[in-house]
């Protein structure tokens, strides 16, 4: 009987926690060594460490946003890898995770177009302006209705996790910032700053949804 409980136990872990890991950081592995290549033979020896790294961020949230669209699309399939109940409980949050999937993939394609604009890049700067914006104000939009769509406990874990992300931006970049103006650091570029913004927003959810309980095993 203890053998059989334990390996009950064992499936809901490797299915929901090592295997999406697994998963993930194979997808985000491969994603990276892409835009890698993909840059490398986009700018050559003009490619930027800021560049690099915003493209990267970028992808990721896309690589994310993908696989919470899929799992709301299909609840079926959803539950195989995302941290839920069951099913029936994606079908009750696929308004939430869709609103969320669709302003993630395109905050993070704007960030991408981004890492590709002019000066150094191949698209013109006055499309690369154009374009993020829009892409940026209606993913914000997505997100709003991603939040009204919410119940109280995703809403206060939206609030806690804008919380966290502003003193995270305010405590590294400041503190970066700092130590630019006293010349023991180089300063961050603009599109550093950008790519810090979206990557204390990534760390705020997570933080915010395992200080309530959210992360753990179901």
């Amino acid at each position: 009987m203890m053998t059989k409980a334990k390996e009950k136990n064992e499936i809901p872990f490797m299915r929901k926690l090592v295997i999406p890991i697994i998963a993930g950081g194979l997808t985000g592995f491969a994603a990276s060594v892409g835009v890698v290549n993909f840059m490398d033979g986009t700018f050559g020896d003009d490619i930027s460490t800021s560049r690099t790294i915003a493209a990267i961020v970028g992808a990721l949230y896309m690589i994310i946003a993908i696989g919470v669209g899929i799992g709301a699309a299909s609840p079926a399939l959803g539950e195989k890898f995302l941290n839920t109940e069951d099913a029936d409980e994606i079908r009750e949050m696929r308004s939430v995770l869709i609103y969320s999937a669709a302003g993630m993939i395109l905050w993070g394609g704007a960030l991408t177009i981004l890492a590709f604009a002019a000066p150094s890049g191949p698209m013109p700067a006055q499309i690369a302006l154009i374009t993020t914006a829009l892409m940026m104000a209606v993913g914000s939009w997505f997100g709003w209705k991603s939040h009204n769509a919410s119940d109280e406990l995703f809403a206060r874990v939206n609030m806690e996790a804008t919380g966290i992300a502003y003193v995270g931006t305010i405590v590294i970049g400041g503190g970066w910032a700092m130590l630019a103006h006293l010349e023991m650091a180089q300063s961050l570029a603009p599109l550093d700053w950008l790519t810090l913004i979206y990557v204390a927003g990534l760390a705020a959810a997570f933080i915010a949804a395992g200080k309530r309980g959210m992360l753990k095993l179901k």
